[in-house]
């Protein structure tokens, strides 16, 4: 049923090529980005789940809890 109701819609051909359009123009900027960052950017961002302040010279959770803080 769901079949004959989605054949009756006018259009629908082009909603899969409109998503399929979207998913690899965001793909292809986040690619683009990643590819364009600075090194210290990266750098940053690799060490911001590790770090309290996001920075790689502060303490770490794990550093702050062995001291009991």
């Amino acid at each position: 049923m769901s079949k004959e109701v989605l054949r009756a819609i006018a259009g629908i051909d082009t909603f899969p090529v409109i998503s399929l359009v979207l998913f690899v123009t965001v793909f292809a900027l986040a690619v683009l980005r990643a590819f364009c960052m600075d090194r210290q950017t990266v750098e940053r961002m690799a060490a911001l789940p590790l770090h309290e302040d996001g920075g790689p010279q502060g303490p770490s959770f794990i550093e702050g809890a062995s001291r009991g803080a």
